[in-house]
């Protein structure tokens, strides 16, 4: 699975310089005209962009990537993937065991100034987060607040949310490549529960072993603020 991610991801990148490489030869002006035409002249020949996550490889061990395509001047649709699991990503932050997780984001963009070059989106984003792992030796939290010990468990979190985002693209026209900056503030409801456990004793002793993730150590299921922070690079085509 994670050789497929990672030469979809690739072949992606490739499909957009490659594209972007023939739209602008097949709409070059004659070699007399170019010499008219200044940088701030020259109209945005692109209608989709593939994003990937700067920070998703290193702060949610997973990679993202994602697809933007313009219906108008104003409108925009698109949609992230994001997938991560043991050994994939460059270190693991406190995600134990053969941990998987999958991530999906549909999103609808609005152009605030689309005539502008510096192009600025306010989005709606709706996501969905599949979080699996085995845990051993550690402790949780159960639903009444009593805590355990166990020996092995089955660790699931599910999370549903949607988010008011803004994102500005920094790039030049004449070029295939660029990146966009994204924050957003939204809700979320987050599940969070442990089966098959093994080996569970009551105890005192509080194990700090998710102090990377709090409150993955209890289970819940609840509403939460939900933040997001990004830099994607872009890829025009």
């Amino acid at each position: 699975m994670k050789g497929k991610f990672l030469s979809c991801l690739f072949f992606m990148m490739i499909t957009a310089g490659t594209a972007q490489a023939q739209r602008s030869q097949a709409t070059s002006p004659p070699h007399s005209a170019q010499f008219q035409a200044s940088e701030g002249q020259q109209q945005a020949n692109y209608h989709s962009i593939i994003t990937v996550s700067s920070f998703a490889p290193f702060r949610d061990q997973r990679f993202n990537v994602g697809y933007m395509h313009q219906l108008n001047s104003r409108w925009w649709l698109g949609t992230e993937l994001a997938y991560g699991q043991k050994g994939m990503t460059p270190y693991n932050l406190g995600f134990e065991g053969d941990y998987r997780i999958y991530e999906i984001k549909p999103e609808v963009y609005y152009s605030l100034n689309p005539k502008s070059r510096l192009k600025h989106f306010l989005s709606a984003e709706l996501s969905y987060l599949n979080h699996s792992s085995e845990r051993t030796n550690a402790g949780y939290y159960d639903s009444s607040g009593e805590y355990y010990r166990f020996d092995a468990a089955d660790f699931k979190r599910i999370r549903k949310g949607l988010s008011i985002n803004y994102s500005i693209l920094l790039h030049r026209e004449s070029s295939w490549f660029g990146f966009m900056p994204k924050v957003g503030l939204g809700i979320a409801h987050r599940s969070v529960r442990y089966n098959h456990v093994e080996g569970k004793q009551p105890s005192s002793e509080i194990l700090d072993d998710m102090r990377f993730f709090p409150n993955f150590d209890r289970e819940q299921s609840n509403m939460r603020v939900m933040v997001n922070v990004d830099m994607k690079f872009i890829f025009k085509f």
